[in-house]
């Protein structure tokens, strides 16, 4: 499973430069994505769409996107958009691997 580390703010501004990593290693084949937001301080919309639009991506290719996110005022970002239904959503890198 191929991991991404994103630190800082997921925004209008970083957004595309994940888009193009996402795509790139979803054309690569790795059809499975795990995203590690625990460095995360901010995420707006333009963050989300990005992640959704890599899902949908992920899902075509018959795979996913798993997210790790421990950070409680990113993860309430979202709860409140109700993603947490639509991502697999893990506390922590041992919950996310199953160890």
């Amino acid at each position: 499973a191929w991991v991404l580390d994103l630190t800082g703010e997921v925004d209008s501004y970083n957004s595309p430069r994940l888009k193009e990593q996402m795509a790139a290693l979803l054309e690569e084949g790795a059809a499975n994505l795990t995203l590690n937001l625990t460095d995360v301080e901010y995420i707006d919309s333009t963050g989300l769409g990005t992640l959704v639009a890599g899902l949908k991506r992920a899902k075509e290719l018959e795979g996913g996107i798993r997210i790790i996110c421990p950070r409680a005022e990113i993860y309430k970002v979202f709860t409140i958009t109700g993603l947490v239904r639509v991502f697999e959503m893990h506390e922590d890198e041992k919950s996310a691997f199953g160890e």
